[in-house]
């Protein structure tokens, strides 16, 4: 509860950036996306100085101010899911494409590294899928209230698994039964192996990278 910054950041913030959408808009600059903090702008060349002069008058009247980052390429599903490519190559990515982390466990890591390569140099889906030989780029985990079990065999409360050809049925919720979401054709893995397993299924993969693809417009 903190009415101050409701009125400083929610609602001062949002219509300090609605009025520079605004100008920007009536300079044939287009504003591709908003967030609560920021703009991504696709701008021609040559109305580039004009743009900064927009933003440097901005900055005057509202008393925020503005930090640039440039893109060469901005790949988006909405406004919290995206690929963006920097000019030097490096990645921005966010969402559903970005690295799992503490506060994101890992899903078939391998399809977005695949969509990434695609976009960046046009490697094939496949072959970046088939070359990999980390299985935990593979894996989806997933935190399953009351356990869960496949086959009769109880899996625990974190299942790690991955897609895996010849695999019939799903995983289940311990206590009612119910299929854990994404898990038909998925084979457990609770504990990583030695080698490297010879029975994914690949097309799986593929098929989930061009539908990350499909869901950027490409």
């Amino acid at each position: 509860y903190a009415p101050n910054l409701l009125i400083q950041t929610t609602l001062t913030g949002q219509l300090s950036l609605l009025m520079l959408i605004l100008w920007m808009e009536k300079l044939s600059i287009k504003v591709v996306s908003a967030n609560t903090d920021g703009i991504v702008c696709c701008c021609d060349k040559e109305l580039e100085p004009k743009m900064m002069q927009i933003i440097a008058l901005w900055e005057r009247v509202t008393g925020f101010n503005m930090e640039r980052t440039d893109y060469a390429g901005l790949y988006s599903r909405d406004v919290n899911n995206y690929i963006a490519i920097k000019p030097s190559g490096d990645v921005k990515t966010k969402g559903c494409f970005g690295s799992a982390g503490i506060s994101k466990n890992p899903q078939n890591e391998v399809c977005n590294i695949a969509a990434i390569e695609y976009i960046k140099t046009g490697k094939e889906i496949g072959k970046t899928i088939t070359e990999c030989q980390d299985i935990t780029k593979f894996l989806t985990i997933r935190t399953v209230k009351g356990g869960a079990v496949k086959d009769g065999e109880v899996l625990g409360k974190a299942v790690r698994w991955y897609y895996a050809k010849g695999v019939e049925g799903t995983i289940n919720y311990k206590t009612n039964g119910n299929k854990v979401p994404r898990s038909d054709g998925a084979k457990p893995l609770m504990d990583l192996p030695d080698e490297f397993p010879t029975d994914i299924d690949y097309e799986w993969y593929i098929a989930e990278a061009n539908e990350l693809l499909k869901d950027l417009g490409l």
